[in-house]
């Protein structure tokens, strides 16, 4: 009996496509409630202002620029990782980006309306990631710095990827704009 029709596989076809459906179901329900925290309050002059739950304002916030807002991947080149592993870790600090953009819908708007750009860029060394998630904190731009949970290529906790924004290309220049692609 050949592979594909063996009962085997079809069952965990099956199982693994009911799984992948309740799981996404599950994630799209989380991400959706989280949206309820945002709410429009009326100022003294009476314009409609954009607060956070506990009354504070919106954090990273760029000037109205009709810039293309990105986001910056910054994939250590040091650890000689294969190229299958390189998108995974890239993926995970996608997904950790977009999710700290949950809160602030202004800027995943205006990171959406431009496609939602990611740019992965070849960074030498931890030193060199960590100095790029100092200077995107100093200049007041989401980071997300990921760790490899070691299981395959690299040990456990070893930092692979910074997630730099979203934000404007010319806010991500300034941090990056040395930086060669990947």
């Amino acid at each position: 009996m050949g592979i594909i029709a063996s009962n085997s596989y079809l069952a965990i076809f099956g199982a693994g496509t009911f799984v992948g459906a309740a799981w996404t179901y599950f994630i799209l329900k989380l991400g959706a409630s989280n949206w309820h925290r945002f709410r429009v309050k009326n100022s003294s002059d009476g314009k409609k202002e954009n607060f956070w739950d506990n009354g504070m304002e919106e954090r990273y916030q760029f000037e109205d620029t009709d810039d293309e807002f990105r986001l910056i991947l910054g994939v250590r080149n040091d650890l000689k990782m294969q190229k299958g592993k390189v998108a995974a870790q890239c993926g995970h600090a996608a997904m950790a980006a977009y999710a700290k953009t949950l809160n602030n819908r202004k800027l995943l708007q205006n990171w959406l309306k431009h496609g939602g750009t990611k740019i992965a860029l070849r960074v030498d060394s931890e030193e060199q990631l960590l100095q790029l998630d100092s200077k995107a904190k100093q200049m007041n731009v989401l980071s997300s710095i990921i760790r490899d949970a070691g299981q395959t290529q690299v040990a456990p906790g070893t930092r692979t990827v910074i997630a730099i924004g979203p934000a404007p290309k010319s806010v991500l220049d300034k941090i990056t704009g040395n930086l060669k692609l990947y």
